[in-house]
């Protein structure tokens, strides 16, 4: 699917392929999932190879700024927001008036760019040039991290209290999808950081000292959500450990009832054991009082041993 927008002389208008040109002071095209066709004729347009326009494609492509002769390569990675948060890559071509961004997955930070342009004043995004263009693109994308690791940390106070009032399968599994998704996110900011290194130090044809000190302010946020991401990991990497700690003394808790319970009727098991065996001469085997004799030790026994799980503490 292919949305275009084309700005010139502070308004915009929506474009066809066919109607991409070099009036424009800037084109901004938005190619989602293309279908071979799309992507033939939209290689045929901006004369840049499929091979080429194929990587902003792959999902695992490397965060890395290209220069070819003719046209920059970006590849940027985004969150991915499906049934788990996790990244995804993208690729934002430059090419004279032209920035093409590419993407297999539904990004919503360029879908919420492109409602931006088209409903609010487009001139305050488009009419600094490609170079603040791009900046405002990979901000957007920027911005979606930190909005997810905001949220986190609210998720994080609910996991502390839950962790201590509850235990089951379930918390585990979700704190295990948080770390997941966090060692994803590091990953990509990682890769991103390079990516804006680049473009903020070196001096680029699409980029003015502006821009570039544009981009120094979003390397730095970029570094800031690599510190919230390690903090956090760090956070419900303890959470993991005090979750398992406080599961194996709820076990050692169950057992130690049951050795309890053992102990308590062991003796008195016994000692009916021995008077169920088929021997005719058994002491009090005859005696009217045997029953209660008997009754009477193995209460005693019970009593004792009650007696001395209460002194070593056992029994509250």
């Amino acid at each position: 699917m292919l949305e275009i927008i084309g700005y010139h002389a502070g308004s915009f208008e929506v474009l066809n392929l066919d109607d991409v040109n070099s009036e424009h002071d800037l084109i901004w095209i938005d190619c989602y999932d293309p279908s071979d066709v799309e992507l033939i004729e939209l290689s045929k347009k901006i004369e840049i190879e499929t091979d080429e326009l194929s990587l902003g494609l792959d999902e695992q492509e490397v965060p890395r700024v290209e220069e070819e002769d003719t046209y920059y390569t970006i590849i940027f990675k985004a969150p991915l927001f499906e049934e788990d948060i996790t990244t995804t890559s993208f690729g934002l071509y430059v090419k004279d008036n032209i920035i093409l961004t590419i993407h297999a997955d539904k990004i919503k930070s360029i879908g919420r760019l492109y409602n931006l342009v088209k409903t609010k004043k487009p001139r305050t995004l488009l009419d600094k040039g490609k170079g603040f263009f791009i900046y405002t693109i990979l901000n957007q994308i920027t911005i979606s991290y930190s909005r997810i690791l905001v949220n986190l940390e609210d998720q994080l106070d609910v996991f502390e209290d839950r962790i201590v009032q509850e235990q089951n399968k379930n918390m585990t599994e979700e704190i295990l999808q948080l770390r997941k998704m966090l060692v994803y996110f590091h990953k990509a900011l990682i890769s991103n950081k390079d990516v804006i290194s680049v473009l903020k130090r070196k001096y680029l044809s699409i980029t003015t000292q502006e821009d570039r000190w544009e981009f120094e302010d979003l390397y730095y946020d970029i570094l800031q959500l690599i510190d919230m991401e390690t903090t956090y990991r760090e956070l419900l990497s303890s959470m993991m450990d005090m979750s398992l700690s406080i599961e194996n003394i709820r076990m050692n808790q169950v057992m130690k009832i049951l050795t309890m319970i053992t102990a308590l009727f062991a003796v008195p098991m016994w000692i009916t054991g021995i008077y169920g065996m088929n021997f005719k001469y058994m002491p009090l085997s005859e005696s009217p009082y045997g029953f209660w004799v008997i009754s009477l030790v193995s209460i005693v026994f019970i009593l004792v041993i009650s007696r001395i799980f209460v002194k070593e503490k056992w029994i509250k």
